[in-house]
């Protein structure tokens, strides 16, 4: 049993016993000893009964309610630091997806920003072989022209030939006479070599 609660009792019982004995005292001065042991013996009674009932509930109530105390003491702190723990965790559950978030914000925006810088780099190539394409269709239409020009004079230069020739044939005829002709092959004849 815990000294404490046995000094308890020992208090409780002793102020008990004190108006047993006032009354003891007071009874023993000249008055009746039978009026005064009757006065006394049920509060003795009563003090040894209320001894008892105390005993008994230190002895058996009290380690009881003790191991309650305690489990529940136990089971409240247990709860308190699951909690704790609970929370502590779920705060670092926040800063890690808070962090994520962040994190996640960060590689959006930089995504964007390299798709922007990739579509711009892509708008740069298609113009570059745009010109590019651009720059030879301007050749070839530049030779096609330079070709159809070259064939179309050649066409010219042939058919003002044909035409040249065909006047000066004609004109040759109308002015040499057979004499002429005779002339023309003898000296034709005279440079061809034998």
């Amino acid at each position: 049993m815990n000294r404490g609660l046995l000094r308890a009792l020992v208090l409780a019982a002793s102020l008990l016993t004190i108006p047993v004995v006032a009354l003891a005292s007071e009874q023993g001065h000249g008055a009746q000893p039978h009026a005064a042991g009757s006065q006394f013996w049920p509060l003795f009674y009563a003090s040894i009964n209320l001894l008892i009932f105390l005993w008994v509930l230190a002895r058996f109530a009290l380690p009881a309610v003790r191991s309650f105390v305690r489990n529940r003491r136990k089971l409240v702190v247990d709860a308190l630091e699951a909690a704790a723990a609970a929370k502590a965790e779920a705060v670092k559950l926040q800063a890690e997806w808070e962090s994520r978030l962040a994190q996640f914000e960060r590689s959006v925006q930089e995504m964007r920003q390299q798709a922007l810088r990739d579509a711009e780099r892509e708008r740069e190539r298609v113009l570059a072989a745009a010109h590019k394409a651009a720059d030879a269709i301007r050749k070839d239409a530049e030779l096609a022209a330079a070709y159809e020009l070259r064939r179309t004079q050649e066409l010219l230069h042939a058919g003002l030939v044909q035409q040249a020739l065909q006047l000066a044939e004609d004109a040759a005829r109308s002015r040499l006479t057979t004499e002429d002709q005779q002339r023309f092959v003898a000296e034709f004849l005279k440079q061809v070599p034998a």
